[in-house]
């Protein structure tokens, strides 16, 4: 049974975005100036106007333009999660014609990424609904079931490499099942992961902040520039992670 290191593993991941920072540029560059886009529209166009009559209470209604945006997004992260992995573990330099690939590997990665979640949380958000329903000032007792299924979703997350690669003998329970004894340090990893999410939104925030953020035109432009950059970095950086790990259980490779 092997223990994954957890700093070595967050170390691989981050010199892999680094490394390889001028493919990972051209790999996910083009889908994030894409997706930019698309949320600047809602943005300005759909947002603006939603709370423009100044009720908070507008920006909590769902409306059908947060499912598309959802979607899409997952597909954008999937497309560049593919032909990431594939250049890590494949060496699989991405062809240009080939930077806003939409076939089968890809909806195999998405389809996958939502099963994932389903299995994991669905049973929280059940326990969730009848915990509040009786107790509705119990919201903190979800923590560790929530933190439970974290780790959950990145044993799982192992599997998803394999879509990418068209691996089809290597599936969710597969992963749940070479990962096994390693709860303590998924842990590890997905307290570690989520330190980095947040000091790099703290800096994205703090510069927000300086810069005036969203109060002005200008402002929302360039907040959408930066916004680019940094969701790349989140989005290479989580996928060489995941890269990493498959690397380690899968194809005994070490740091």
């Amino acid at each position: 049974m092997q223990k994954i290191p957890v700093i070595q593993s967050i170390k691989h991941a981050l010199n892999a975005v680094f490394q390889f920072r001028n493919a990972g540029i051209a790999i996910g560059l083009p889908w994030m100036l894409v997706l930019a886009g698309v949320r600047a529209i809602e943005f300005f166009f759909f947002t603006n106007t939603a709370t423009a009559e100044g009720d908070p209470e507008q920006s909590m209604i769902f409306r059908p333009a947060d499912l598309i945006i959802a979607t899409f997004s997952m597909v954008v992260f999937s497309s560049i999660a593919v032909n990431w992995h594939r250049y890590i573990l494949l060496d699989e330099v991405t062809a240009s014609g080939k930077y806003f690939r939409l076939d089968r590997p890809v909806w195999n990665y998405a389809g996958r990424t939502l099963l994932i979640m389903m299995i994991a949380l669905i049973p929280v958000l059940l326990l969730g609904a009848m915990l509040l329903s009786g107790f509705p000032s119990a919201g903190l007792l979800l923590a560790f079931p929530l933190f439970m299924a974290g780790i959950y979703i990145m044993r799982m997350s192992v599997a998803l490499p394999a879509a990418a690669l068209e691996r089809k003998d290597f599936g969710i329970g597969a992963a749940l099942q070479i990962t096994r004894g390693n709860n303590l340090q998924f842990a590890g990893l997905l307290a570690l992961n989520a330190l980095i999410f947040f000091f790099t939104f703290l800096a994205l925030a703090i510069v927000l902040s300086i810069s005036g953020g969203f109060s002005t035109i200008i402002g929302r432009i360039f907040a959408f520039a930066l916004i680019v950059p940094v969701n790349l970095f989140l989005s290479l950086f989580s996928v060489s992670l995941l890269s990493s790990l498959y690397g380690f259980f899968v194809e005994q490779r070490k740091f």
